[in-house]
């Protein structure tokens, strides 16, 4: 929230810029910190659960590898991002890993040291899902093998938390009121979203769909070989897993470069196995960006 309020330019950036750095700096100097007591010491979080510093959760350490992984430059973040993320995936399993299940770990929600945990011995589906997200950003930024197979696998378990009908069970069928909003849809669905924004391939084969972008999109429309959004800021880029290769990407009315990389304006393309698209665009001038196959 800060950083946005701060790139807007909107409220007391001074302000916010302090309250961020402090808060920043704590978690550098303690959460984050392997000489620091207060390591791993990710307590607090639910407004419904007694205060104690004992009673460790996921859902803080998880948000906050979010965070650093997010980040336009992570390492402009946190010099050691790489090892303080990948030493939050592996706390968060080796904590609250249930499992594995041919391979999949159910990530639970919290507990005290040598207690049984909350809420399921299957794990929970929102935070089975964002640990999952968590390893596929962490693959996409360092190409890390075991995090993409972690991602994939826990992925595929967090589906089953979902029922045909749509209603998603925070828990499994055992739990006494299984459907949260926050779990089940302010969480679990966004998560599949995180990773497949960085995993592209794990969009559903043969259609059309804009995964990521570091903007708000506002609208989109899909044609059959078609694409058209419009972002909030003018400069952004996007993601996009397509079932055609694009023939031509414009930024407003400006028909754009294929390149080999972002380092500018332009897009680039990589084939998936059978016959779809990994479409990245990087827009420095216009809302409105549209591509045609």
């Amino acid at each position: 929230l800060f950083d946005e309020l701060i790139r807007l330019q909107a409220g007391d950036v001074a302000d916010f810029k302090k309250a961020r750095d402090t808060a920043w700096k704590w978690m550098l100097e303690h959460s984050l910190n392997p000489g620091s007591r207060a390591r791993d010491k990710w307590s607090g979080y639910f407004e419904d659960v007694p205060k104690s510093t004992e009673n460790v959760n996921q859902t803080t350490p998880t948000m906050t590898a979010y965070y650093i992984l997010s980040r336009e430059s992570p390492s402009a973040a946190d010099p050691a991002w790489m090892n303080h993320v990948g030493h939050i995936i592996d706390w968060v399993r080796q904590r609250f890993g249930r499992g594995p299940y041919f391979g999949a770990w159910g990530i639970d929600e919290q507990g005290p040291p040598g207690g049984g945990g909350c809420c399921s011995r299957s794990g929970l589906g929102s935070d089975t899902s964002r640990w999952a997200a968590i390893n596929a950003m962490y693959f996409e930024l360092t190409g890390d093998g075991q995090a993409r197979e972690d991602a994939f696998r826990s992925l595929n378990y967090s589906t089953y938390f979902a029922g045909d009908d749509g209603k998603v069970s925070c828990c499994g069928r055992g739990f006494g009121d299984p459907y949260w909003f926050s779990d089940g849809y302010g969480d679990y669905l966004r998560h599949f979203n995180w990773a497949m924004g960085a995993l592209p391939e794990f969009a559903p084969q043969g259609e059309n769909h804009l995964l990521r972008s570091t903007s708000i999109v506002q609208k989109i429309t899909y044609g059959a070989r078609s694409v058209a959004y419009a972002t909030f800021d003018p400069a952004a880029t996007e993601v996009l897993h397509l079932n055609f290769k694009p023939a031509r990407v414009a930024s407003g009315t400006t028909a754009m470069v294929e390149r080999n990389d972002l380092t500018e304006q332009g897009y680039t393309v990589r084939p998936l196995p059978g016959g779809d698209y990994v479409v990245r665009v990087k827009h420095a001038t216009s809302r409105e960006i549209s591509i045609t196959g």
